[in-house]
Order: C-alpha cells, then sequence, then structure tokens
C-alpha cells in the first residue's frame, strides 16, 4: 500500500499542509486558525467520500447518465452517483497518488489519466500547482491531451472560517458577483438557469448565510436544505468573498473559470461532521457540459493543439 506522505508550505501568513494523495489540501492556517475541515487521522482520506480538500477531476459535478458526447462520439463514462458520474468515476484522480516536486514558494503535483479511464477518452496529463505569495494561495490546473477531451478541474475544499468545525457556517456573510444560477433536478444534476432577482440565492451583496437557510425555497429543498448550485459569474475573472466577524477572518476568491459550483456541506452529518459546518467553493465549468447561449454558457474542450489552463486563488485577511 503506498504511502500517504504530507508536504508543507508555510511563510509569515499561511500554513497550508498537502498531500500525495488526491493532490489534497489537508490543512490552511491563518491566524492561528485551521479555516478547512480535514480528517485527522490521515488514513481516513483513502476513502474520503466527500472528496474533502481534493483535486476533482477528470470533470466535477455529475454527468447525466455518464454519458459524454463528443462531435459525433457517444463515450460511457462510469456511474457512480445513482447512474449518474460524479467527479470522475470511482477511484478518480482525488483518489489516487499523485506526484510531488517542489517549485518556487509552491509545490507542483502531476498525474497521467489514460486513454478511456473511468470511460474518458484521450490520454492527458496533469498539473495542479500550489503556490503562497504572502496572504494567497494560488492553484492552477494545467493539462494536455493527445486527443480530442473534456476536462473540468476544481479543488474540493471545505472552508470554516472559525477555524471550529463544531460551528455552523450560519453567521458568515457572503457576496458574489453572480446574476444567474444553474438550477438543479433531483439527482443533483444541473438543467436551468435562473435568475436571482428577488431570490434567496441572490448574494450579489453581503448577506449573512442565516438568512438564506431561515427563507424556503424548492431549489434549497432539493438540494437538502442547502445550495449545492453553480453560480454563473458576470465577469471573465469571477471573484467573490466571505468573512466571519467573529474570527476576523476574511477569504476573497478569484478565478477564470466561467463558475463556481457552491456547496454548504448539506450532507456532511453522514461522515461524522456538522452538517453546514463548511463551505466549499468549487471553481469550475458549469457541470454536465452545461449551455445557455443567452449568458455565453458552454463548455470547453481540449485536443491535441490546444492546452488547458485555469486557476483559482484564495485570498486571506485579517478584518479585526
Amino acid at each position: 500500500m503506498e504511502e500517504i506522505k504530507v508536504y508543507t508550505l508555510e511563510n509569515k501568513f499561511l500554513k497550508v499542509e498537502f498531500l500525495n494523495l488526491g493532490a489534497i489540501i489537508k490543512k490552511i492556517e491563518f491566524k492561528d486558525k485551521n479555516v478547512v475541515l480535514g480528517y485527522e487521522d490521515i488514513e481516513k482520506y483513502r476513502e474520503n467520500p466527500a472528496y474533502l480538500g481534493a483535486v476533482i477531476g477528470r470533470t466535477a459535478g455529475r454527468i447525466k447518465d455518464g454519458l459524454l458526447k463528443l462531435d459525433d462520439t457517444e463515450y460511457q463514462l462510469d456511474k457512480n452517483n445513482n447512474g449518474n458520474t460524479l467527479h470522475g468515476g470511482k477511484k478518480s484522480i482525488s483518489h489516487r497518488f499523485w506526484n510531488v516536486e517542489n517549485i518556487k514558494n509552491g509545490l507542483c503535483f502531476s498525474i497521467k489519466s489514460t486513454n478511456l479511464d473511468n470511460g474518458y477518452p484521450a490520454n492527458i496529463e496533469i498539473k495542479v500547482s500550489y503556490t503562497l505569495n504572502n496572504n494567497e494561495l494560488l492553484i492552477k490546473y494545467f493539462a494536455t491531451a493527445d486527443n480530442l477531451t473534456y476536462l473540468n478541474l476544481t479543488n474540493h475544499s471545505y472552508f470554516n472560517l472559525s477555524g471550529d468545525s463544531d460551528n455552523t457556517i450560519y453567521k458568515d456573510i457572503l457576496k458574489i458577483n453572480s446574476n444567474y444560477l444553474i438550477g438543479i433536478d433531483e439527482n443533483s444534476i444541473p438543467y436551468k438557469t435562473v435568475n436571482l432577482d428577488n431570490n434567496i440565492f441572490d448574494f450579489r451583496e453581503d448577506k449573512k448565510l442565516e438568512e438564506f437557510f431561515k427563507a424556503d425555497d424548492e431549489q434549497k429543498t432539493i438540494a437538502n436544505n442547502g445550495v449545492d448550485h453553480p453560480y454563473v459569474f458576470n465577469e471573465k475573472i469571477g471573484k467573490l468573498e466571505i468573512k466571519n466577524l467573529e474570527s476576523g477572518i476574511k477569504m476573497s476568491v478569484e478565478t477564470n473559470n466561467p463558475a463556481v459550483v457552491i456547496y454548504t456541506a448539506n450532507y456532511l452529518q453522514d461522515i461524522g461532521f456538522k452538517k453546514h459546518s463548511a463551505i466549499c467553493f468549487e471553481t469550475q465549468e458549469v457541470p454536465n457540459l452545461y449551455r445557455d447561449k443567452n449568458i455565453n454558457v458552454y463548455p470547453t474542450f481540449i485536443d491535441k493543439n490546444t492546452n488547458y489552463e485555469k486557476y483559482a486563488k484564495f485570498i486571506f485577511e485579517n478584518i479585526n
């Protein structure tokens, strides 16, 4: 059995721990608080059913019926979630061991995925770098392929800015520059565009999450009384921020991805954590290769002549 190894990056602002398994972010310490959920027992990451801190791929989110259509060819992907593909299928890259190299102020994780791995076409090589720049953690995603394929990578860290996993996120204040989210069906598959005017999911202005959790909405009920939805950014560089006034920690997120799936840990009680004790910001394309020409949402593909290059930046500030 391969050994799970811990790697640490540290400067005067941040201390971050990573694992060679799943390129996982195990811990982020800011102001002497760990602001992400994780397992104390490192061996629990071998199963990691909630994908704590892991890089997700080849495709984040769900693909309906596990069917991926590229040009005129349809590929049957591994179905691991109610007849659909979730987070790349069984034992995807989030549950595999990666190679790790040191880079300036950071680490670079790399992994290869062969043609028809979990049903996905093309041989691909993925590199994910983590870099500390003062109070910023920068994640860069880079991939190459030898044939046409679809890729949609993200990181699945669970943030709790209070630094205490016994606390919920209800007091956190969220703001996101997004006029539209994508509604989900009973299997959490995105299928309709929702305008956020007069909607409880609207966070265009600072809003305490407890205001959302006190309100009623069909989409909230479908997501097991929370958020598990893609938000489409209004700008090419998407931005959001969340803050906890008691801990005095504010986190800003910036990405060149067109969307972010926000997930409020609606099922964490199933693995021993408290429900709504964290929030995920999964920067990515809208899952299920969702299209809406009216808001300029399309999937993008890579082949041997194009590369995949995305980034997400997490900026931590002391607001006390």
